[in-house]
């Protein structure tokens, strides 16, 4: 189940990450640092530290859940990727969403829209090329987003409330297995300048009895 938890048993002493290389500010990776390692990170201050380009942002959606997917949600998120491919197109940019039905609605909407802005073509181009694309453009799950860096993340929370009812369920899939906390710390450490996520629920949506 977790290489990790193999080793943590296996190699005494445990061995904690000290120092935190990525993120370019620190509230990339406040949350991280607070509720995986315990505050104990080394985290670089930010040269700009008011800068808006830096750091964390919510787009707040009215979305619905149904069916594994939430369309609102989809449109946005890829109403953001087309503008950042136009007003910086020097930073690179990666998309990521909680299940592979969403990824396939958000990549559809995104191949909808390609065609009719030229700079999307030319953007992905480039970063396809530099660095024989170590950071080309990508859209991915929160399943298969381990390992990827990009300048910019945008996430698409999917979850929200359910069409019929307009209650948010606690039904969140992988995210409510045993190991979900480490694959959302993996999915939201992954820019190095900022996150913009992208979401249909309210703080107040998650409930901690789970219901």
């Amino acid at each position: 189940e977790s290489i990790l938890d193999m080793a943590n048993a296996t190699f005494t002493p445990v061995r904690q990450l000290r120092w935190h290389y990525r993120s370019r500010h620190p509230n990339l990776i406040a949350i991280s640092n607070k509720m995986i390692y315990d505050e104990k990170l080394t985290i670089f201050p930010a040269a700009r530290d008011g800068d808006p380009s830096l750091g964390v942002d919510l787009v707040e959606i009215e979305g619905e859940y149904r069916k594994g997917r939430n369309i609102p949600e989809a449109r946005a998120i890829v109403a953001g990727a087309i503008q950042h491919m136009r007003d910086h197109p020097e930073r690179s940019l990666g998309l990521a969403t909680m299940n592979k039905d969403q990824t396939e609605l958000i990549l559809s909407e995104f191949e909808r829209e390609r065609s009719r802005h030229p700079h999307v073509e030319a953007y992905i181009d480039r970063w396809a090329e530099k660095d024989d694309g170590l950071e080309e453009f990508f859209v991915k799950n929160l399943e298969t987003i381990q390992g990827d860096e990009r300048d910019v993340i945008m996430i698409c929370t999917l979850y929200g409330p359910d069409a019929k009812t307009g209650k948010v369920y606690q039904r969140f899939g992988p995210v409510n297995s045993v190991h979900g906390h480490r694959r959302l710390n993996v999915l939201f450490s992954r820019a190095k300048e900022k996150i913009v996520t992208y979401s249909s629920m309210k703080p107040t949506d998650i409930q901690a009895d789970g219901k």
